[in-house]
């Protein structure tokens, strides 16, 4: 988690954890539905990548 920006932990804990609507996050934190949802998209595109290169290395 510590390679996710400050936003994309945000988003992230209220989609997944909240379980919030991208127009709802939008509309908390001042952003369009789609910066959300694209916000979120490379948010766990980050994680993936992270997890991926950590198996790479066991």
């Amino acid at each position: 988690m510590a390679v996710l920006t400050p936003l994309q932990l945000r988003i992230l804990h209220l989609r997944v954890v909240g379980g919030h609507t991208a127009e709802q996050v939008a509309k908390k934190l001042d952003m369009s539905p789609t910066a959300v949802r694209i916000t979120q998209h490379r948010a766990l595109q980050r994680l993936r990548d992270q997890l991926g290169a950590d198996a790479d290395t066991t």
